[in-house]
């Protein structure tokens, strides 16, 4: 019997054995609902080439796009970055179309440089002297043509096959990163360069924000897509020299920006993430690029986003990479002869660990209040929209095992399953949860995945002010109406199975009638139905004759 199922069997047999002599209580209350999850993802940036390139990349793109449960994925925008032949966007086309055949998930792009001819220096990579956009002959920023630069970069990735759901305009915009980069500071302003020894007007990065914001609502027909903006996507939330979110949000117009964007290289100090969510509790928040930790310390960092900060995305930098900071460490692909693995490739702790959220967190969950005292295990939690599935994630920060009861308020646990990921366990199913206590190993994380009793025959009927109903009819058979007259033209309407998983998608012409439901097989669905100013939620049942 190897180590992994032995410790397995060990921790079944806790779970029966176990009394409730010392338990700590883990209250949970799903009437106190917090953020809604947008998703956990990571980025392809840099070695987007391995990937296509790799004899074994089948299993990688199964390990990435089916079994890790990414809901994100966030890509380098390189139009016209490499002259104009865009080879990174030829990788990105394979990877997403593999990534397509194996899961659903969102799109995210994000711009480390936009083309050399709109930068101060000429130069879109590679260069190591300071750049800002260009100035054109009035001596104002091109902020018009970096627009109208992320507009075509659209069109031209809408005919790949990839529509972003969020755009961010300039990754780490304050600093210069001595390789691709371009520096926007909150306002226009003139800033010292070292290197070539002379100061330097830099541009703004609300203005550009706006301009991209107001040329891509302006050619939204030919677009057919609206991606959400989200910024400023700093380099950390704690020094002022590496721009802190709150210095460029002051001066943004943040009606036209869906989430406050950042990385946290500069420090993960809890502290300051509650002084983040206190700065602006109602706007979405989302950290968009950190894994520099080891998998437990990043763990623990995760959670406290969740919690502390309220972050509606989490997203890891190295996918693939090689190394050991990766999800997925990667040998070198065209030499099989330097292959340090077997299979040119190891699947890390960090992966597993990162499992525990992503796999059973999804895009429109809420989290819920979760805690617990007198122990050494963190907790969340979080509820899918239907109310019929649940998702609590301990950390241990203690060497040794400790044990937690659920108290549960507002909803029943009908069963569910425990699973855990430890030095020696790999997001590993470690129990059955039927009540009574839960034994969380030392120096671990644990999900514990929740189906909770409902009774899907008293469906929440949506109805208009007059009392007629939305939706009818509801149960269907084959198909249902959906009526659009209280929203503006152009609605989107979304339905989700019960995990999450996005079904379909589409934005409508007018704002009548409209048939859904035909392509749906028999089950319980999520229906969303947006015009970005009112929304509705609700419950759709097929029942086939």
């Amino acid at each position: 019997m190897n180590k992994q199922r032995l410790i397995s069997f060990i921790c079944i047999g806790l779970l029966a054995t176990l009394t409730s002599k010392g338990q700590k209580n883990i209250s949970i209350d799903a009437t106190q609902q917090k953020q809604t999850i947008d998703g956990f993802g990571g980025s392809l940036a840099y070695y987007d080439g391995w990937l296509p390139a790799h004899p074994n990349r089948s299993l990688i793109y199964d390990y990435l796009f089916r079994d890790l449960g990414l809901s994100i994925l966030r890509l380098r925008n390189t139009y016209m970055n490499e002259g104009g032949n865009n080879p990174d966007m030829d990788n990105s086309k394979l990877i997403v179309a593999e990534a397509k055949k194996r899961g659903s998930f969102d799109i995210m792009i994000s711009s480390w440089s936009p083309p050399g001819k709109y930068k101060s220096n000429g130069k879109p990579a590679n260069d190591e002297t300071m750049a800002s956009l260009a100035l054109d002959s009035a001596g104002n920023f091109v902020y018009g043509d970096f627009a109208k630069w992320w507009y075509k970069s659209l069109l031209e990735y809408k005919k790949i096959g990839i529509e972003p759901k969020y755009i961010s305009i300039q990754n780490e915009p304050n600093w210069n990163p001595g390789y691709e980069g371009c520096i926007f500071m909150p306002n226009e302003q003139v800033v010292n360069d070292k290197i070539l020894g002379k100061n330097v007007k830099v541009a703004s990065y609300a203005k550009a924000f706006n301009s991209v914001y107001d040329t891509i609502a302006k050619y939204k027909a030919n677009l057919n897509i609206e991606p959400k903006m989200i910024g400023p996507e700093v380099l950390g939330i704690e020094n002022a020299w590496s721009g802190r979110p709150e210095d460029y949000t002051k001066y943004m117009n943040m009606t036209k920006c869906y989430a406050m964007a950042h990385h946290l290289y500069t420090g993960a100090n809890t502290g300051n993430m509650s002084i983040l969510n206190n700065l602006y509790p109602d706007k979405p928040k989302m950290q968009t690029e950190y894994s520099d930790k080891e998998w437990f310390e990043l763990s623990k960092i995760i959670q406290s986003s969740l919690v502390s900060e309220n972050v509606t995305a989490y997203l890891v930098w190295d996918t693939f990479w090689p190394g050991e900071s990766s999800l997925i460490t990667t040998d070198f692909p065209w030499n099989s002869a330097q292959w340090v693995y077997p299979k040119g490739f190891k699947v890390t702790t960090k992966y597993y660990m990162f499992k525990q959220f992503a796999y059973f967190i999804k895009p429109g969950w809420k989290r819920v209040s979760a805690s617990i005292s007198g122990t050494s295990v963190t907790s969340s939690a979080f509820i899918n929209p239907e109310n019929t599935q649940m998702s609590i994630v301990l950390i241990n920060t203690a060497t040794n095992e400790d044990s937690v009861t659920i108290s549960p308020k507002s909803f029943t646990i009908s069963s569910g399953k425990i699973y855990a990921t430890t030095e020696s366990l790999n997001c590993s199913l470690i129990g059955d949860y039927s009540g009574g206590t839960v034994v969380i190993p030392g120096t671990s994380v644990t999900t514990i995945s929740l189906q909770l009793s409902t009774n899907t025959t008293g469906l929440d009927i949506k109805k208009d002010k007059n009392n007629v109903p939305l939706i009818y009819p509801n149960p269907f058979s084959t198909e249902s109406n959906l009526d659009l007259r209280n929203f503006d033209p152009g609605a989107t309407i979304e339905i989700y199975n019960l995990m999450g998983k996005a079904l379909y998608q589409k934005k409508v012409v007018g704002n009548s009638l409209y048939k859904i439901g035909a392509e749906l097989t028999n089950g319980v669905y999520i229906l969303n139905v947006t015009d970005g100013q009112k929304k509705m939620t609700s419950k759709i049942v097929k029942q086939l004759k």
